[in-house]
């Protein structure tokens, strides 16, 4: 994985200053280079408390080769299926091969294994272009597998895009990135705790950290289903409502990275797969467009694309802004088509300096 590991943090402010125009970082950075294998390894034995135990948390509707060392058939082999523990996800309960699976890769006092933890970051690397992941992440909580699930399983319906009767699959990790951007810290840490730490695949290819804990007052959200929606965000659920859009957004923006575009001061050039916080910038621009008066998924997508390419502000610019807002459905390719390079550059360099309009 290339970048850097990422405590994810809020992204409320920053939510709000994008839409008036400025695009913030919505993590801090750490100074844990992800590039190294030994790193998951490394983080695991940094962050892991004396009682806790190491789990790999797997999607059995994602992709993994039965011969594949992280296979379940595989892993059962390995560490015995007293190792595996069903998440009983609330809408797969009739198909409980297609739920969340706890592998237990060490308990408390014991070491997990190296190969299994350089596997689990390598199939998460190579899993980084694809909307569905098979490493949701590597958990480190004091619990034993089965109320370690359950607690996973609960929270299904605590962090519904809907609520009271609805549910998410909070644990993959777009999902998983979304809460913690849009949830304070001091919120969602007693939501996630037992979980001490959560390390997860990000939307731009490295790996991130969320972090559990217990309230200052000593008073436990609890484990199970507890239902905690007056703590939710609007925000969050809103998240969680659009991470499908979010997901096809992302898999756009990965692949006009490969397209020779004449135009494209803006366009991602890092080491990494997608810019920091790529989900998080995902949903500001979705956001954008939505008050900008767009509703069709096509105009949301291409717009979000030139914002990646072009200039993160480009709505600031009111004569597109206006010709965006009264285009019919569908119609936004066409409106911004009609810009030229030449144009473009007019644009873009308006926005970044303070006069009148081009």
């Amino acid at each position: 994985m290339t970048g850097r590991t990422v405590t994810l943090g809020n992204m409320t402010a920053a939510t709000k200053a994008a839409t008036k125009g400025a695009v913030r970082p919505a993590a801090r950075m750490m100074p844990t280079d992800t590039t190294t294998p030994g790193t998951m390894a490394a983080l695991v034995a940094e962050r892991r408390a004396a009682d806790d135990s190491v789990y790999l948390l797997l999607n059995p509707l994602a992709d993994c080769a039965p011969e594949h060392g992280l296979s379940l058939a595989s892993l059962t082999k390995v560490l015995g299926a007293d190792a595996l523990t069903t998440v009983a996800r609330p809408d797969l309960a009739h198909s409980p091969k297609a739920c969340p699976v706890l592998v237990r890769l060490a308990g408390c006092g014991d070491v997990p294994a190296p190969e299994l933890m350089g596997l689990a970051q390598r199939l998460a690397q190579a899993d980084a272009a694809r909307r569905r992941r098979y490493v949701c992440g590597c958990l480190l909580s004091p619990l034993d597998g089965q109320t370690l699930a359950d607690h996973v399983a609960a929270r299904c319906m605590d962090f519904s895009a809907d609520s009271p009767r609805g549910m998410s699959p909070w644990f993959e990790p777009l999902r998983l990135e979304l809460l913690a951007a849009s949830i304070h810290a001091e919120t969602l840490g007693p939501l996630m705790w037992p979980i001490r730490t959560w390390l997860l695949p990000s939307s731009w290819g490295s790996l991130a950290m969320v972090n559990g804990f217990q309230r200052s007052t000593g008073i436990d959200v609890g484990i199970g289903v507890g239902r905690i929606g007056a703590e939710l965000p609007a925000l969050a659920r809103q998240t969680q409502r659009d991470a499908p859009l979010i997901a096809q957004l992302l898999s756009a923006w990965r692949r006009s990275l490969q397209l020779p575009l004449p135009y494209a001061p803006g366009r991602w050039q890092g080491p990494s797969l997608l810019r920091p916080q790529a989900a998080a910038q995902a949903f500001r621009w979705i956001r954008q467009a939505r008050e900008a008066g767009l509703s069709d998924t096509r105009d949301i997508i291409v717009l979000a694309l030139h914002q990646a390419a072009i200039h993160p502000r480009l709505l600031d610019y009111e004569p597109l802004r206006l010709a965006l807002a009264s285009a019919a459905p569908g119609g936004a390719s066409t409106v911004l088509a009609a810009y030229g390079d030449h144009a473009w550059h007019r644009i873009a360099t308006h926005l970044d300096q303070v006069g009148s309009p081009p």
